[in-house]
């Protein structure tokens, strides 16, 4: 009987050891200290931009439809995407242990530090305006933000859905200059046209 208890304190003993030790070894192989690894977020992170990009949905055979398409206009959409780096002096301690482990169900959190603002020019008459008209208030993010009224980039996915508030023409495309505004002086510029829209 005496044996018996023994052996299973002793068990009992390792279980706890070993667990002790997974937790500690979890816990350091987080890169970032302000992502809680059993599934809280932290803040964000500060970074600057470093150039932008347009993806036209639908989003088929694990690509973005590109101008040679042709969709329908019900199921078009705009993507947003702001390319980023960490700040050069946003160092986090490293640990002695080997891999990196990050919580799941955390999104991008970002705090863009450079941006000044977007804007939207066309290049190409669409929707009854002119190429040349700056569409910047028309435009609206799934935030329901005109991007004409966005200036604050904190808690950042590093990308937004646009909704471009004009009606096309059949067999339209919309073809638009995007710039990237930073702090700097700088400009961060892409052309982009979308695939042929059809409205009927």
């Amino acid at each position: 009987m005496n044996n018996l208890l023994k052996t299973k304190r002793v068990k009992m003993t390792v279980a706890m050891i070993s667990s002790y030790l997974s937790i500690l070894i979890f816990v350091a192989c987080v890169e970032d200290p302000e992502i809680n690894p059993f599934g809280e977020c932290g803040g964000p992170q500060k970074v600057n931009a470093t150039g932008l990009n347009l993806f036209y949905e639908p989003y088929n055979n694990n690509q973005y439809a590109n101008e040679t398409d042709t969709v329908r206009v019900e199921n078009f959409g705009i993507y947003l995407r702001i390319d980023s780096e960490p700040l050069a002096d946003a160092s986090y301690p490293t640990s002695s242990f080997p891999g990196k482990a990050y919580a799941l169900s955390c999104a991008p959190n970002l705090d863009f530090q450079n941006i000044t603002s977007i804007s939207i020019t066309l290049l190409a008459p669409y929707g009854g305006k002119a190429a040349g008209t700056n569409i910047t208030s028309l435009v609206t993010t799934h935030e329901d933000v005109k991007l004409s009224d966005l200036r604050e980039f904190k808690h950042s996915m590093g990308q937004y859905k646009l909704t471009v508030n004009l009606i096309p023409e059949n067999n339209s495309q919309l073809k638009t200059r995007t710039v990237l505004k930073l702090k700097n002086g700088t400009d961060k510029i892409i052309e982009s046209t979308s695939p042929v829209l059809l409205t009927n």
